[in-house]
């Protein structure tokens, strides 16, 4: 007669566990420029060499200069003959307060004698903006960069008319360092997740949101961990997602923008967490889990649990156990509802099967004999 199948149990231990979520995301960098011209002209020089790191306020192009020196020249002169009028109208005006207060001449005289001094010093005011206009303009054709960064391919080359404000940037600067990432959730991951810290399922500390680790396209680890920034406000209509912004410190500039990466955050601590051997599991029809349990009768049956998600070759089971349960493992092609189950094992204490039968002695002296 066959000997009974070996039946395994694992005993379902509660224990605390931390819990992360992957989730995929694209590198975008965290300062992007793209550098117009805001006057219009030849430009002379290249300033810089494609694909440096530059500074902010560094020389990038120089465009021809001379038409805007010409213009600030002429406000100069003007502002010049402005002050001259002024000083001509501020004397005549003070010879007239005089004349006026002695009758010697007329009130009508003295108040266009103050209108034109006061015209005088409007037109010094005017020719003053004029002169600061030409100075900004004249600056403007050294472009510089506003952001510290690396700095791309050159659109334009020496000798091309360029325009004031142009559709088309002269050259794009981008900062690699902080590198941000774009994750993307689903609003039903936000739900559950806030469902989960509010009914304290979860457990979680600031200080794990400045622990985001990151995985590379190519599987490798990034060597630097990341901070969340911000969560955005909305929920997009037409994905149902929403877009979670990480800072992750990029001193080797590793990352670059564009890249798919995986970001892996703490969700938070449960606290009595329950963990099923991924084979103990079993699947119906409809999807359903189920899991074969021994009673205190060594009765098999089957019960139905929830699971969340697999960790380690391990079902997170939400519903459906509790601690102290035993969940078959091994040789449940073997068992039937409502069977009872001679001698289980604990896979725990006998990880390879029940232990064998010892010889008796008087079959050991046997075979001694022979």
């Amino acid at each position: 007669m066959p000997p009974p199948p070996a039946i395994g149990y694992l005993v379902v231990k509660s224990e605390p566990l931390e819990l992360f979520s992957n989730m995929p995301g694209r590198t975008l960098a965290s300062f992007k420029a793209e550098v117009r011209p805001q006057v219009g002209g030849i430009v002379t020089k290249q300033l810089f060499k494609e694909g440096a790191i530059i500074n902010k306020g560094q020389p990038l192009y120089q465009i021809d200069p001379e038409p805007f020196q010409v213009q600030l020249d002429s406000a100069q002169s003007e502002l010049a003959r402005a002050r001259a009028n002024l000083a001509t109208a501020s004397n005549r005006a003070k010879r007239y307060r005089n004349l006026v207060a002695q009758n010697a001449v007329s009130r009508q005289d003295y108040d266009d004698t103050v209108a034109s001094f006061q015209q005088a010093q409007a037109d010094v005011t005017a020719a003053q903006a004029a002169v600061d206009s030409a100075e900004i303009s004249l600056s403007y054709t050294q472009v510089t960069s506003p952001i510290s960064g690396r700095i791309g391919r050159s659109n334009i080359t020496e000798g091309a008319l360029v325009t004031a404000n142009q559709s088309t940037p002269l050259v794009t600067v981008q900062t690699y360092d902080p590198m941000y990432v774009d994750l993307t959730a689903s609003s039903n991951e936000l739900l559950a997740f806030r469902r989960a810290l509010s009914d304290g399922t979860y457990s979680r500390n600031k200080d794990e949101l400045n622990r985001i680790s990151l995985t590379l396209e190519d599987g490798s680890t990034y060597p630097q961990l990341g901070s969340i920034l911000f969560s955005d406000i909305s929920i997009s209509e037409s994905t149902g997602s929403f877009v979670l912004r990480v800072s992750f410190p990029n001193p080797d500039q590793i990352l670059l923008p564009g890249m798919f990466v995986r970001a892996r955050l703490p969700k938070g601590t449960m606290a009595n967490a329950l963990l099923v051997p991924a084979k103990a599991v079993s699947r119906t029809p409809q999807g359903d889990a189920q899991v074969w349990i021994l009673d205190e009768n060594n009765t098999a049956s089957i019960q139905r649990v929830v699971t969340d998600e697999m960790l380690d070759n391990q079902w997170l089971v939400t519903e459906g156990l509790k601690a102290g349960d035993r969940v078959i493992v091994t040789g449940t092609q073997f068992v039937r509802p409502n069977m009872p189950v001679a001698k289980p094992y604990d896979v725990t204490t006998s990880p390879n099967g029940p232990s064998s039968e010892p010889a008796s002695e008087g079959a050991a002296d046997t075979t001694a004999a022979n």
